[in-house]
């Protein structure tokens, strides 16, 4: 999917009907339940279980079912299951719909309300934390730029070596390294087959060492910002002698180990994600440590109806909510008051939902995260705001 905008948000904040539907479900790129059309089924029993809703309302089946009927078609369109990433956001409206491909998976979840349901979206409209990915080998290399939603791989053929072998070619070490270039000495690929390809000699490791330095003086040319982290996907061995060699890069602490010659960019994106959690996290933590300084001071809260109008009034900088919280109610602007409910009435909303997309929309910073990761200073609350004065 494109990147999410702010401007794509507000369109998605600002509809408001009856009847508006918000289905997220989790999916996936390939395997058993692409292959078996898992997901497609998931989706069903949502658009089931929304109809049946319709239908409590005293709206006819025929009513329902046309209403219904854009969901309806993604349910029954294969083709659309086979090209999917790994979640599905789906906002269904009055003349209005819109589905999003979403690059991580989301908890599934459907409501019918006034109003579409966005927390899921918020994520995505966090900071990008951009980093490129190193995938090296001694017969290619490539460079990809990406951050937390999608990666792109450069073209860089024409600049880098096309492996150790034309690398070190015009230099005095093509007169003693040690490898084999015709016959059945060749790989199974056609390309030169090293001696210690695999780390096996300390001779050979200095060819390997040398290699990656003539990459690196190609790379310090097309990467600008020196302080974005870099993952290096290679091969076990090759992951010391490179961080030997570089001197000119943010290596990530972890990197990818695995042959990556043949890897997509989705598979080597995935893989780096998981690898940079604690970057993506580090402004998380560190408003974290701002609230657990400011608590109980008045310029923190966890109290929704403190922080729901402060959110309309684009007065938090920093909003914390617990995966999967809901608080249903009204919010009284001119009396900048706030009306709860234990369940969901109608033309009632979420008002943790309103309070982390209108923390976004005035530019702040909205978190989505697991109980178990909040310190002791947010006691039980499942959400907590720092105010902006």
């Amino acid at each position: 999917m494109k990147t999410m905008t702010k401007e794509d948000l507000q369109t998605l904040a600002d509809f408001s009907g009856l009847n508006c539907v918000s289905i997220f479900i989790p999916t996936h790129k390939k395997g058993h339940e692409v292959n078996e059309g898992q997901d497609a089924i998931l989706l069903k029993n949502h658009y089931q279980q929304i109809r049946q809703q319709l239908k409590d309302k005293d709206i006819s089946e025929n009513e329902a079912n046309e209403y219904l009927a854009p969901i309806k078609q993604l349910v029954d369109d294969s083709n659309f299951w086979r090209h999917q990433e790994h979640g599905l956001a789906i906002f269904l409206g009055q003349d209005y719909f819109k589905f999003l491909k979403l690059p991580r998976s989301v908890r599934e979840f459907s409501i019918l309300s006034t109003s579409f349901h966005l927390d899921q979206i918020v994520p995505l409209l966090q900071k990008e934390h951009p980093f490129y990915i190193l995938a090296i080998s001694l017969n290619k290399v490539r460079l990809l730029e990406g951050d937390e939603q999608s990666v792109e791989e450069l073209n860089i053929q024409d600049m880098v070596p096309e492996g150790m072998e034309d690398a070190l070619s015009y230099y005095d070490f093509e007169k003693t390294l040690q490898y084999h270039s015709g016959g059945s000495s060749r790989g199974k690929a056609g390309t030169s087959v090293y001696h210690g390809q695999g780390g096996d000699g300390d001779k050979d490791d200095v060819y390997v060492e040398e290699y990656f330095r003539r990459v690196n003086d190609v790379l310090e040319q097309i990467i600008e910002d020196k302080n974005r982290p870099v993952v290096l996907a290679a091969v076990d061995t090759q992951h010391p002698i490179y961080r030997e060699a570089n001197k000119s890069f943010k290596l990530a602490e972890e990197g990818i180990q695995m042959n990556p010659d043949r890897e997509s960019p989705e598979n080597l994106h995935q893989k780096a994600v998981e690898t940079l959690q604690g970057y993506f996290n580090e402004n998380k933590q560190s408003e974290m440590n701002r609230y657990a300084a400011l608590a109980g001071s008045g310029q923190a809260s966890y109290d929704i109806e403190e922080i729901a109008p402060a959110a309309i009034n684009g007065r938090i900088d920093a909003l914390f909510v617990v995966e999967g919280t809901h608080r249903w109610g009204h919010i009284d602007r001119q009396a900048n008051s706030v009306q709860l409910h234990d369940a969901q009435q109608e033309n009632d909303h979420d008002l943790v939902s309103k309070s982390a997309v209108q923390t976004i929309l005035h530019g702040g910073n909205a978190y989505m995260v697991k109980k178990e990761d909040l310190p002791e200073e947010f006691v039980d609350a499942d959400l907590a705001a720092i105010f902006r004065w």
